[in-house]
């Protein structure tokens, strides 16, 4: 047993030692290697279960995180700028999701959600592009160590080059994890998630000349769990729960505030269903995991009012993905070690004995 317990610490911390000279590379020319790994973390935590994970779907991760970066940053003086994503003068991801960006605009589309539902066909040939530059590019080279490959993360059977059309031609348009990976992603993706932002960030004012620490480059990279949600969603929400606190079942006063139920800062992700309307319980929850009564109220929300919370996001022109967000509080949930700290109420927590 001590053998093996062993050689799980030593697996584990190899696959740390790895992700993070990916993350604090020198020599990075792109964030590219960058959007790879979150689009795994996400991609892990999304498809539970899962050993191969096809590479459209890590191309439509990565262009969810291209898409809102392709705005122009506003600075503090109130100077506009073109982010650069790339040392070199042109590239086609970038391109396809600001061309992308631009035809949403046109029809004042907000956001991806709106653009896949609205827009198929100019959707899916964006997704075309970055999956064709990620099959011949970051993924076959993300664990390439001296001119070797050397496996982490996953396996593929193609070289640098490949062309997506000759990946599909024999059906292998999929990266396998390797063993144990997946939960190891689920588990340490939340904690790489602030230093890969982190160095994202600073390679972007690097190659766009900007001041290097500059916190606002960073929340309109990444956005922010301190959004300013539209009055019709907050107001239908509330509704929706009888104008009472998720948390506490208290009447809600003229001071709600919208939590995301799953941190944000653990996974980004604001769609309707991960939204719930509270009132202080929502600074004292905080960033932390809600206890597990919290937990089974927003399970039974999710499965008997799916339809009235895909109806506010109509209604509100707001992102909907029950499916996404349930496999993100199912992975974070299940894979929960022993001693978590749960927030029950006020400054009141309880300790988790275990996976949920």
């Amino acid at each position: 047993m001590s053998a093996w317990h062993n050689l799980g610490v030593a697996m584990d911390d190899l696959l740390i030692e790895r992700l993070l000279r990916v993350i604090d590379e020198g020599r990075r020319t792109a964030t590219y290697k960058l959007a790879l790994l979150l689009a795994l973390i996400d991609a892990t935590a999304t498809s539970p279960g899962a050993q191969e994970l096809p590479t459209r779907l890590l191309a439509e991760r990565v262009l969810e995180l291209y898409f809102p970066q392709t705005r122009s940053y506003v600075d503090r003086a109130g100077s506009a700028h073109e982010l650069r994503q790339i040392s070199m003068k042109a590239s086609p991801v970038l391109a396809a999701a600001s061309d992308l960006r631009a035809r949403a605009a046109a029809r004042s589309l907000a956001n991806l959600h709106q653009v896949r539902s609205r827009m198929p066909a100019d959707y899916e040939r964006a997704v075309d592009t970055v999956e064709d530059t990620f099959v011949r590019y970051p993924i076959p080279l993300m664990q390439v160590v001296g001119g070797a490959a050397v496996p982490f993360l996953y396996s593929v059977d193609w070289s640098e080059g490949t062309t997506l059309r000759q990946l599909r031609r024999t059906g292998g348009d999929r990266v396998r994890l390797l063993d144990g990976v997946a939960d190891r992603l689920v588990v340490i993706g939340p904690m790489l998630r602030p230093l890969i932002e982190l160095h994202w960030s600073r390679d972007v004012a690097r190659w766009t000349r900007l001041p290097m620490e500059d916190d606002d480059l960073r929340a309109h990279l990444f956005g922010t769990d301190r959004t300013a949600f539209p009055k019709a969603l907050v107001g239908q929400l509330t509704e929706l729960q009888g104008h009472e606190c998720f948390y506490c079942g208290a009447r809600l006063s003229a001071r709600r505030e919208v939590d995301h139920f799953l941190a944000w800062s653990r996974w980004p992700n604001d769609a309707v269903e991960n939204l719930v309307v509270a009132d202080a319980c929502n600074s004292h929850k905080s960033n932390h995991l809600a206890a597990t009564e919290h937990l089974t109220r927003w399970r039974a929300r999710l499965l008997t009012a799916a339809p009235d919370l895909a109806q506010v996001a109509g209604a509100t022109s707001w992102p909907t993905d029950a499916d996404r967000t349930g496999a993100l509080v199912h992975t974070t949930y299940s894979h929960m070690v022993a001693g978590t700290p749960l927030w029950l109420r006020g400054r009141e927590f309880e300790l988790a004995t275990g996976p949920a």
